[in-house]
């Protein structure tokens, strides 16, 4: 078979540049999954229109729905003369170089095609919904992304930490010693208004025992007996202070053990606004794992979301009656298609 000088010259680029990405950390190179075989583009000989590339799942936190994304394609076809890439939807929609940097704006799928040819033989491959660009939330407070609403504080909602400390991202806490509804919202701009899904994870953890700061004060009395002896009484009083502190086990002095009751009143626990109305509510505990949840969306380009954590009711000393930490994680914006 045919060895050209285009494709000497090729493998010799191809290869310095492989070995230049090989010795840093970005991008990483995918080889694309099996060839789809369609009638007409089966390879019948040695040339094989194979391709690697620098992303194919490409995710943003900005939500306006138009992120911009570069994507890396190199061929490393043998023994061609020429290459002909399509890239739909993608800038430049075509190329004939063995590199080719396509940038892609907004979210949604993206199809890729190569063809190879030599004067003996050509070949093809075309990939549907091969580059997926998606919204994943960052879980960031700012003017431009959550905001706080009602009567929260921006302390209420914790970013995830792991065993070592360190910030998890796409992971929000919301502790158990939260009284007050906790509620939080985004706007969203000029995305698909059309098959637009959000998914999420969410965990609701029922708190068995609430550990309340007390304090003690030794106080006495003294009173004369019928005997005319003087006698002093001591003893020590017990209070919670105002407002009520939540401490942990080992706190000093010894705090003051407040045991959860075993059921918990079906009351909206978690709640997802769209625009300001419930599309998603919950009450139940979740066990310690995390449910997932996937919910059409209306079709609207604008909207906002709003993530209320529920107010907890208190007993008759003031302690939260039915406590319980709240997560959310990896909540996500795509095209329902997009599986």
């Amino acid at each position: 078979m045919k060895v050209t000088a285009f494709s000497g010259i090729m493998g010799i680029g191809l290869l310095a540049l492989l070995l230049v990405v090989g010795c840093t950390k970005n991008p990483i190179f995918y080889t694309q999954a099996d060839p789809i075989k369609t009638d007409g583009w089966e390879n019948t000989g040695s040339v094989n229109a194979s391709f690697v590339t620098s992303e194919r799942s490409l995710l943003s936190s900005i939500s306006t729905g138009t992120p911009t994304f570069d994507v890396t394609y190199i061929a490393t076809a043998s023994n061609v003369d020429s290459l002909s890439w399509q890239f739909p939807g993608g800038t430049p929609a075509s190329s004939t170089l063995v590199q080719q940097i396509v940038q892609y704006n907004g979210y949604g799928t993206f199809d890729v095609g190569l063809k190879a040819y030599n004067t003996e033989d050509q070949d093809m491959r075309f990939y549907t919904d091969y580059i997926r660009s998606f919204y994943k939330d960052d879980w960031s407070f700012s003017a431009d992304s959550w905001t706080i609403t009602g009567t929260t504080g921006l302390t209420d909602f914790e970013p995830y930490l792991n065993s070592e400390g360190d910030v998890i991202p796409s992971w929000i806490f919301i502790s158990h010693t939260v009284e007050n509804a906790a509620e939080c919202t985004k706007v969203f701009s000029e995305f698909p208004a059309n098959r637009l899904a959000l998914e999420f994870e969410y965990r609701l953890n029922k708190k068995e025992k609430l550990y309340v700061a007390t304090t003690y004060t030794e106080s006495s009395t003294t009173v004369t007996n019928v005997s005319g002896v003087s006698e002093t009484n001591t003893f020590t009083l017990t209070s919670f202070g105002n407002p009520i502190t939540y401490v942990a086990a080992d706190a000093i002095p010894k705090p003051t053990v407040f045991n959860s009751s075993t059921e918990y009143p079906g009351i909206r626990r978690l709640v997802l606004e769209y625009n300001g109305i419930a599309l998603w509510a919950v009450s139940d505990m979740t066990d310690g794992r995390f449910v997932r949840v996937k919910l059409s969306l209306p079709s609207l380009s604008n909207f906002s979301l709003n993530f209320i954590k529920g107010e907890s009711t208190q007993n008759d000393l003031g302690i939260i009656q039915y406590p319980f930490d709240s997560e959310i994680r990896n909540l996500t914006l795509r095209l329902e298609d997009d599986d």
